[in-house]
């Protein structure tokens, strides 16, 4: 049996460091999560693996319900995990252990009253296109109250929109001819469909820089081989797209861009913008004000799981977590130890805030 702790005695950072010890790349995300489980159950939740394989832990019980779905799986990218000068160093520091972690700590500790139950989730493969573990939360639970998407905002600030996204491969096969010769090799017709993708890219940007409101390609990849008759090339390109330009409207010109080869594209959600003027936002200006912080409201190029829960419930929903997402995927991602246990304060009160509205049955934008 686990024993039972007192949350007021666990620091986040011992939490988070112990969590990002444990490999979970995408699709390899068993063991982390059985040891989530069992720290969840040991710090008072109810826990267990759903029928994604995600972690689950649920404290307090009734009809209302705060659901904060961080995601348990990283890149791959074995790091070092060490505190050198107040950081933790290690993959999934930012992206995304820390705002889990910060997650299970701040709803072990929160009073509750009676009526709201707090749900953590570490969802798993959330970074490869499908995730599967919010599919199945959106599948099989029901719409929650409110939703705390766990993603890197920075410890003074909340999130409230992210870009839509697509991956694109675009194949092409011909005849091998003489280098000599005026014919394209598949290489140089692969990239006259890049140069064609960025243009048009450029043309719906009409002159607006790269960010939230721009549609942003990028090579990811490009391969060629030859069998000595027929030449093959592969370019692998991930798309962004901003609210005013859904997948549904994109998928077709792109399409009309393939002229050489075959285009096959994977969408993995449209952008999504929440309310900045819903309660979850005001809570957290509030409390980030309490703990000396100038609150900031952002949206970020980046794509989570708020994509595709938000427009599935309805709720209000905002993404929050401390990090900085620049870190994402870097070999040197590392979160600041303070940031991290500022974070854990900042959401026991927004926590606290909310569940007192939700049981008294106030509404309305007031914190």
């Amino acid at each position: 049996m686990t024993k039972a702790l007192s949350p007021s005695d666990v620091q986040t950072i011992d939490l988070l460091e112990g969590l990002v010890g444990i490999p979970s790349v995408s699709r390899d995300e068993t063991h982390a999560v059985g040891w989530l489980c069992a720290q969840m159950n040991a710090l008072g939740f109810k826990s267990a693996p759903d029928g994604a394989g995600n972690a689950v832990g649920t404290r307090g019980s009734g009809p209302h319900e705060i659901m904060f779905l961080g995601h348990i799986d990283t890149v791959p990218g074995g790091l070092a995990v060490e505190r050198i000068d107040g950081a933790l160093y290690g993959r999934g520091t930012v992206d995304a252990k820390g705002p889990l972690a910060t997650f299970v700590m701040a709803a072990a500790r929160a009073a509750l009253p009676e009526g709201v139950r707090l749900t953590v989730v570490g969802a798993v493969e959330e970074e490869v296109m499908g995730s599967r573990g919010a599919h199945w939360l959106i599948d099989h639970a029901e719409a929650p109250s409110m939703v705390i998407i766990g993603e890197p905002s920075g410890w003074d600030s909340v999130v409230i929109g992210y870009k839509g996204s697509l991956a694109l491969r675009y194949t092409v096969h011909c005849p091998v001819s003489h280098s000599a010769g005026p014919d394209a090799t598949a290489g140089e017709l692969a990239v006259a469909f890049w140069n064609r993708l960025r243009d048009w890219c450029a043309e719906q940007n009409d002159g607006n820089a790269n960010g939230f409101n721009s549609i942003d390609p990028t090579l990811n990849g490009i391969n060629t081989a030859t069998d000595g008759l027929t030449g093959t090339a592969e370019l692998r390109v991930g798309l962004r797209l901003p609210p005013s330009l859904g997948p549904d409207a994109v998928v077709p010109l792109l399409h009309e861009l393939a002229t050489d080869g075959a285009l096959e594209v994977d969408v993995n959600a449209a952008a999504f913008r929440s309310d900045k003027r819903s309660p979850l936002v005001s809570a957290f200006l509030a409390d980030i004000r309490a703990n000396g912080g100038t609150p900031r409201i952002k949206v970020k190029t980046g794509t989570s799981d708020m994509n595709l829960v938000g427009p599935a419930w309805g709720c209000p929903i905002v993404a929050y977590g401390p990090g900085d997402s620049r870190l994402d995927h870097q070999p040197d991602e590392h979160v600041l130890i303070e940031d991290v246990e500022r974070a854990t304060e900042i959401l026991t009160g927004v926590i606290e805030r909310l569940a007192e509205k939700l049981a008294t049955g106030r509404r309305g934008g007031e914190a």
